[in-house]
């Protein structure tokens, strides 16, 4: 199975699934994925810029509010919490002002909370876009589905290319086994917005898992769109791998560990190729090793590079590795059948 290394931003209500929302704009148009060291610097130099300005102006909502969002993005959430009680103190009729307080409720992780200031913010601006979203994501957080779809509904029904809230309904239809439904909100979102990443790489795992092999298609669209995507790399390479196209896929996999040389998956993919397609035991070895250094308890990589140690010839090494398998997993059959293999 694939590994997804998940960033969770403290600001917004950002669940695993829905990480890729916070990259879309108003317009459903993405920003670049890549970290600017810079956005740091200007960071600290806002915070200190405004604080300047509220100690002139101490009872300004605005100022208070635009160091509270500085204050989130740092993750110092008890700072921004304090100056979010005086804002509301001050000014109680912002939507925004209660987004902001639904944000710091998930950070505490209260859902309860969050959901009261989003139906707040709701309530007193009922065409906030963000507010209706961030409810949505909340109610799919919580399992509430059917709440859920239908403030999605209502939004698609208001803008039909309205392509975060067509994500987040494909994945509530996805997460219900309904992939026809997933499956028509995706493509409608990459026919409204052909850069859409994140429609495109969930349109290529579904099409994999029915083993269909227009999934080739959409991964290679998202990498089109985020080259250094180790999951859509990752899918498209595992697809190479599973319709024995073994040149294509060690391509996708080496394409993984040059962005990221600790992918645990890739290395143990490559291994596995060079073990059991290519017969290649040493370059095989190199990689289950390489996986192990990321995981010392991967139990699989022990097996794989036992397996290729008793092929060597290599007797003491590969029992070393059965035995090492055995222990990260008790009752582990194939890594006790090896050790009874060499032990004879």
């Amino acid at each position: 199975m694939k590994n997804i290394t998940i960033s969770l931003a403290p600001l917004g209500l950002l669940l695993s699934v829905f990480m890729v929302i916070s990259c879309q704009g108003n317009g459903g148009k993405e920003t670049s994925g890549q970290v600017d060291t810079s956005a740091v610097v200007v960071v600290d130099t806002s915070l200190d810029a405004i604080n300047k300005k509220i100690s002139e102006d101490p009872q300004n909502p605005v100022l208070l509010h635009t160091r509270a969002l500085l204050l989130i993005d740092l993750k110092k959430f008890d700072e921004a919490l304090s100056d979010m009680k005086n804002v509301l103190n001050l000014d109680s009729t912002k939507s925004e002002y209660f987004i902001t307080m639904a944000d710091l409720s998930m950070a505490a992780n209260r859902t309860f909370n969050a959901k009261m200031f989003l139906e707040k913010a709701i309530a007193l601006d009922p065409d906030n876009h963000e507010a209706s979203l961030r409810l949505a994501e909340l109610n799919f957080i919580v399992r509430r589905y059917p709440e859920s779809l239908e403030i999605l509904n209502r939004l698609i029904a208001k803008d039909k290319s309205d392509t975060t809230a067509l994500l987040m309904r494909g994945f509530i239809f996805k997460e219900n086994g309904d992939t026809v439904r997933a499956i028509s909100d995706f493509r409608t979102a990459v026919e409204s917005n052909p850069e859409f990443y994140a429609a495109y790489h969930q349109l290529g795992m579904i099409f994999q898992l029915r083993n269909d092999p227009i999934c080739e298609g959409y991964f290679s669209n998202a990498i089109r769109i985020r080259p250094n995507s180790e999951e859509a790399l990752y899918g498209r390479g595992l697809w190479y791998q599973e319709h024995d196209e073994y040149d294509k896929a060690i391509q996708d996999y080496t394409s993984i560990i040059k962005i990221n040389p600790r992918n645990k998956s890739a290395h143990f993919n490559l291994g596995y190729l060079h073990q059991v397609h290519l017969k290649v035991y040493a370059e095989a070895v190199k990689h289950f090793t390489r996986a192990l250094e990321v995981d010392p308890q991967y139990a699989e990589a022990y097996l794989n590079r036992g397996l290729c140690y008793e092929s060597m010839g290599n007797i003491s090494e590969a029992k070393k590795d059965f035995e090492a398998a055995l222990i990260n997993r008790p009752g582990y059959v194939l890594a006790q059948e090896g050790i009874k293999r060499v032990s004879k």
